[in-house]
């Protein structure tokens, strides 16, 4: 990953070096998947209507499909089920997919690289209602109990009674023997009705039968409270994946198992950008959420994610963006938190897939468990697959490649009006070439963008990546771009767009002394203007310069490609705005706008809370009407 920083007469460009064979379409989704679907909605805090759907939907490649399985709802028994419904499969992999349970519903679902999984949530919803949706490939050739045959990992999520009262998280680590027995099935998780403390359980005598089609059953027995008895269940067709749902009456649940990474993993084989599906409870918060996630090594056996996720958290949708470490053992198990946790392996590598030469996970599976014997108040299942990348001839825009050009945050994270956007591809332009003048031009070296039909101001181009500012004004849920070089038009690539989409900048601190370095060091300043470190740390009590990107439109309005005016200073037109260090909420923030005489750049000037925390590495989170940030770290010293 390359980043590079520059600065041109009031104009900031921040970029992500390198892009990544055609894209996708509705032909790229096709045939007969397996898939489970947890939906739970809430009132009060309480699960008041739960379902699990089971089964088999063809995909006819042409929008449409059909499913035929089993529904549970509530405290009944399953149930046969059919249907029928849509979908929509854009250049980037991202599918559109009406929702099999609520068909007035969407889920914003996900394909994976190699077309055999598809996961998603519904994230769009008005009401409390939340869910998880995965699909894998179906088998084309008859399969035996041999199919499952080796180390497995699965999570899951269950609603016993179809209630949250009873709602439980867990993850369970299965040998399969491939002979139809279970030689070992542990489980690590926790249960609401047992005051959330973790155990870890064993689930003796388990088996499972599979039939030629790939569809079957297992038993897990009734020694395990946390994870027992009979479900259905559904293989594909190299044995990698399993899911199921449990049959008992009332018990409304999902499982998702991954065939581990194999013996000696390493930090490296996660690595790469991945698509994330979520469900998880809090206390009386029900939440789901779909995005993508880019995960890098940064020690044999540690990592560092970004989250980019659209969140459906009770009922409103909310535009996140994340950091959180991970850690792998070399049995494939490992830890995905916002903070290291010592003693808890609540996820595990899939298996492995050929990228660049290396081995590299193609699944993540975990769930949000803790500590044995410790309580954990957070219930929740996750899963990960490897998304696609994309290349192109002549003029080609990555239909991935559209960034936030602070956080480097791509679809499903929106870009915002006014904000500063990075575009990478092949073929964008003849040669480098840099604005000298301000306002900025809207053509460059031959080159044009446009955005929602409007030319977009431009900072720098080269052939692999152009920097614009996306216009003010734009309105809608998403924005359409397009790159001209030359005369000749690229592919067309629509993102997200929303009323707002902060980034802070950063940069990787390798300077510092040992244990204070970061790699997402926010570009924070001192009221004389000099950069905030571990060695020169911010104060409580101290008002400091956050220089940001993505706080949409601002009062009085500025006009596209112009510097930020200096008087009267225009003010972030969200007033909703909060900056929090550490989750503390800073109360005293005397400027919140354009940072003056620079075109896109957004700048806060806060009071650095009394009970803020301090460190070297203190979280800062930016919060707005409809999305939050919280990648960067700042030092806070006494």
């Amino acid at each position: 990953m390359r980043r590079y920083l520059l600065v041109l007469g009031g104009s900031v460009f921040l970029g992500l070096g390198g892009a990544a064979a055609q894209t996708l379409s509705n032909a790229s989704l096709s045939g007969r998947y397996y898939f489970v679907q947890l939906m739970v909605t809430a009132i009060g805090g309480q699960a008041v209507d739960s379902f699990n759907l089971g089964g088999t939907i063809n995909f006819n490649g042409m929008g449409g499909y059909t499913y035929t399985g089993r529904l549970g709802v509530g405290e009944g028994a399953l149930g046969a089920n059919t249907g029928q419904g849509t979908y929509t499969v854009a250049a980037d992999g991202s599918v559109t997919l009406s929702n099999p349970i609520r068909s007035n519903l969407r889920v914003n679902a996900r394909m994976s690289a190699d077309s055999n999984l598809l996961l998603g949530a519904t994230t769009e919803a008005s009401d409390n209602t939340n869910d998880i949706f995965v699909a894998i490939k179906a088998p084309t050739a008859n399969l035996t109990n041999a199919a499952l045959n080796g180390a497995y990992t699965g999570a899951t999520l269950a609603f016993p009674g179809g209630a949250s009262t009873g709602r439980r998280s867990a993850v369970v680590s299965l040998a399969a023997g491939g002979n139809g027995q279970f030689s070992r099935a542990t489980v690590i998780g926790h249960a609401a009705d047992q005051g959330g403390r973790n155990a870890s359980q064993e689930a003796t005598g388990a088996t499972y039968n599979l039939n030629t089609d790939g569809s079957g059953s297992a038993n897990f027995g009734a020694a395990a409270g946390l994870f027992s008895g009979a479900r259905d269940i559904f293989v594909s067709q190299d044995g990698n994946y399993m899911l199921g749902m449990s049959t008992a009456t009332g018990y409304r649940d999902i499982l998702v198992a991954t065939k581990n990474f194999g013996a000696a993993a390493t930090a490296a084989a996660l690595s790469g950008r991945y698509w994330i599906a979520e469900m998880t409870v809090e206390g009386s918060s029900f939440s789901a959420a779909s995005g993508a996630l880019s995960a890098q090594s940064t020690a044999p056996g540690a990592g560092r994610v970004l989250f980019y996720e659209r969140l459906h958290l009770d009922t409103r949708p909310t535009d996140f963006s994340g950091v959180n470490s991970y850690s792998v053992n070399a049995d494939s198990t490992g830890n995905l938190s916002p903070l290291p946790v010592a003693g808890v392996n609540n996820m595990a590598l899939g298996a492995p897939v050929m990228v660049g030469g290396a081995a590299r996970a193609n699944t993540l599976v975990g769930a949000q468990i803790g500590v044995v014997n410790e309580v954990t108040t957070q219930y929740g299942i996750f899963f990960c697959i490897r998304a696609p990348t994309f290349s192109g001839a002549g003029v080609f825009l990555d239909p991935n490649g559209v960034v936030n050009g602070a956080s480097f945050a791509p679809a499903p994270n929106p870009i915002a009006p006014g904000a500063i956007v990075s575009l990478f591809g092949s073929g964008l332009a003849p040669r480098e070439g840099q604005a000298a003048t301000l306002p900025l031009p809207t053509t460059l070296e031959g080159v044009s963008v446009a955005v929602n039909g409007t030319a977009a101001p431009l900072f720098f181009v080269s052939a692999g990546q152009v920097n614009i500012q996306a216009p003010f004004g734009l309105t809608g849920n998403t924005a359409r771009i397009q790159v001209t070089n030359g005369g000749t038009r690229s592919n067309e690539v629509t993102v997200p767009l929303a009323a707002t989409s902060p980034g802070i900048f950063s940069y990787n601190d390798t300077q510092s002394p040992a244990g204070t370095q970061s790699p997402a060091r926010g570009i924070i300043l001192h009221a004389n203007f000099s950069l905030v470190t571990p060695q020169s740390p911010a104060r409580p009590g101290e008002t400091v310069i956050i220089y940001l990107n993505g706080l949409g439109a601002l009062s009085p309005e500025v006009a596209t490609g112009a510097g930020n005016p200096s008087s009267p200073l225009a003010t972030a037109a969200d007033r909703q705005i909060q900056i929090l260090f550490g989750s503390e909420v800073a109360t005293s923030a005397p400027f919140i706008g354009g940072a003056p005489t620079f075109v896109g750049l957004n700048q806060i000037n806060v009071v650095v809370p009394a009970t803020a925390p301090a460190g070297p590495n203190v979280p800062v989170a930016i919060s707005t009407g409809n999305a939050f940030h919280d990648i960067v770290d700042i030092a806070i010293g006494i």
